[in-house]
């Protein structure tokens, strides 16, 4: 039986490389949910929803749900409380109420210590930690993943785990997001915040250490 899954933010730079690679996985039965019309996706069901209202009838049917969704660098700090928190914080709800088997949500290095982030990144970081703190208070079965700086480059296959604020740190490729994504839902991980960057571990040992 093929896993239901549901992309929230299937247009975004990481949320398109996530959309290819669940459409090539057999086991993966994908429903993209996109913000803006037109947008076609071969292999995949599509819905329009808009994420600052109620979305939860996405939800019905699914078994796991990627948030992989996020305020841009010229967002607003409104829009980043909508998007970088009370959505996904909507998004953990609707999860819990549907049953469903695992929500993943893609946030952001930065969040293990928003107060120390530059500062035209703090609030977007404090907004990422709210939205994760309240993915784990709702009782859902979660994964949060929690990548450093990120880079278009192809993928390499390989992280390295950490919750530090490094200087420095290798950037890593979106690409290897969406395979950590993707590996995370076959390993089955259960209630865990992994934070990673760049590095030399196989994506599938460094989760399981982790």
């Amino acid at each position: 039986m093929s896993s239901k899954v549901l992309l929230i933010g299937a247009t975004g730079r990481t949320g398109r490389l996530l959309a290819d690679s669940l459409v090539g996985e057999p086991e993966f039965e994908l429903t993209a949910l996109v913000r803006r019309p037109g947008y076609l996706l071969p292999g995949a069901k599509v819905l329009r929803a808009d994420l600052t209202g109620d979305y939860s009838s996405a939800f019905k049917g699914i078994t796991h749900v990627i948030y992989a969704a996020g305020s841009t660098e010229t967002d607003t700090e409104a829009e980043e409380k909508q998007i970088d928190r009370d959505a996904v914080v909507r998004a953990a709800e609707y999860a819990k109420a549907h049953h469903v088997q695992q929500l993943l949500v893609i946030s952001a290095l930065s969040a293990y210590w928003p107060e120390r982030s530059i500062e035209s990144l703090r609030h977007y970081s404090q907004m990422k930690r709210e939205g994760d703190d309240g993915v784990i208070a709702s009782g859902v079965n979660y994964v949060i993943l929690r990548p450093g700086a990120l880079s278009d480059e192809p993928g390499t296959g390989t992280i390295g785990v950490t919750e530090m604020r490094l200087e420095h740190a290798p950037l890593v490729a979106r690409q290897d997001v969406a395979r950590t994504t993707l590996e995370a839902i076959k390993l089955g991980i259960s209630r865990k915040t992994i934070g990673f960057v760049g590095g030399s571990v196989p994506i599938r040992r460094a989760l399981k250490d982790a």
